[in-house]
């Protein structure tokens, strides 16, 4: 019975190391494997990622895209559309002049109240009761010239984008065969509005920082040289 004993116990300890031997082996392939499984699914995810998403570049081609788009909007240099950016244009001055009449004259009112001045002090607060029409007036034309460019902006592309779209066999292949760009009349309708309202209030802001950087550039120069 003890040699008998003896010999189960060995052949116990040699299955159990065994065992143990192959689990080890089992978790060491395991460990092994899942982080190049994990890393070659996210490899290949992003990899489609960045197939599917094409990220925009400020280069030749954007510039030269945007000038074939500004070339639709604004035909030639006779147009309603010239005119409205003119119109723009002189209006902002209009805006910079009586801008820096009314702190002129808003800081004369106070001379006048500091100094205890009825008579100028009538006089510049007539000034400017007489003047509010006139600055109401300039600011409601630079209203009108932005609304009415905007409108002319997407008139003119949508015109052109849909006769292109609508021309031979566009639309069907867009519909059926070519599944690159999703949403067409929507890209037409809403996205072209977004676009033309972000190119008027570009050029708007552009020309106000330089209408006023100039103007009051000139007005200063005046004021050291009298």
């Amino acid at each position: 019975m003890a040699a008998f004993s003896k010999l189960l116990t060995v052949k116990n300890s040699a299955l159990g190391a065994t065992a143990v031997l192959a689990l080890i082996a089992i978790a060491r392939r395991r460990k092994n494997s899942t982080p190049h499984s994990k890393l070659d699914g996210k490899v290949s995810l992003h990899g489609e990622r960045e197939g599917k998403k094409e990220k925009a570049v400020v280069d030749r081609v954007f510039f030269g895209r945007i000038w074939r788009i500004l070339k639709i909007m604004v035909p030639g240099m006779i147009s309603q559309e010239s005119a409205y950016l003119l119109l723009i244009a002189v209006m902002l001055v209009a805006r910079t002049y009586c801008d820096v009449w009314m702190i002129q004259n808003g800081t004369m009112i106070e001379s006048a109240i500091i100094g205890r001045s009825t008579k100028d002090f009538k006089r510049y607060l007539f000034n400017f009761v007489a003047t509010m029409p006139a600055i109401s007036l300039v600011n409601n034309f630079l209203k009108v010239g932005l609304n009415q460019l905007k409108l002319r902006f997407r008139v003119r592309l949508t015109t052109y984008l849909y006769e292109e779209y609508l021309k031979g066999y566009t639309y069907y292949k867009m519909g059926n065969l070519d599944n690159r760009i999703a949403n067409a009349d929507q890209l037409l309708t809403q996205d072209v509005e977004k676009f033309c309202n972000s190119v008027v209030d570009l050029y708007s802001n552009l020309s106000k920082v330089s209408c006023n950087h100039h103007t009051e550039y000139y007005l200063c120069w005046n004021c050291s040289i009298s």
